[in-house]
């Protein structure tokens, strides 16, 4: 009889150790950024949970701000104005991200305003920030794209839409 009951316990266990832990990424990516700037990354999106962290590069910063028209924003963000903003990061101390991710993987928390372009892991070069000379490092990092609309008043939304209308007219050229 206690023999029987060790192995019955012995199989109870058996699925249990055979799952895998499954650690769900959660982000919130916000829109109530004006005044914001590439170096305010925990304003600008939320770890919520998951085994990840801010991947920084050389210079310090894990977000990259784009305007309407694609040039990089390096000052504050205006209120009502769109930018398309790439975040990344990169796998906690003792993980590793998936060379390919699942719906169940990754849950985004966007505010209004925010439209999530892409979401995936890609694989990143040098993100070392002081590699020994002629060492090329790579490293799976999640990569999420969006287009941000900066939310604010709706006179600021008007203004910003202005903004974003006369430098798009300025950047445009028959050749």
């Amino acid at each position: 009889m206690i023999l029987a009951a060790c192995a019955l316990f012995c199989l109870f266990l058996l699925p249990a150790g055979a799952q895998t832990e499954k650690t769900e990424i959660s982000l919130r990516l916000n829109s109530h950024i004006a005044g914001c700037t590439r170096a305010d990354a925990d304003q600008l999106i939320e770890i919520l949970s998951g085994p990840v962290k801010y991947c920084y590069d050389e210079k310090g910063y894990s977000i990259f701000i784009a305007n309407c028209v694609g040039g990089m924003e390096g000052a504050h963000m205006d209120a009502g104005r769109t930018y398309v903003i790439t975040y990344t990061l990169e796998a906690s101390d003792g993980y590793v991200l998936p060379e390919t991710l699942s719906d169940e993987d990754v849950s985004l928390d966007c505010e209004k305003g925010v439209c999530v372009i892409s979401c995936g892991v890609v694989e990143q070069k040098n993100t070392d920030p002081d590699p020994a000379l002629g060492e090329a490092t790579t490293a799976r990092v999640l990569r999420i794209t969006a287009k941000v609309v900066v939310d604010g008043t709706a006179i600021q939304k008007v203004i910003g839409w202005l903004r974003d209308l006369l430098l798009k007219i300025r950047s445009w050229s028959l050749f």
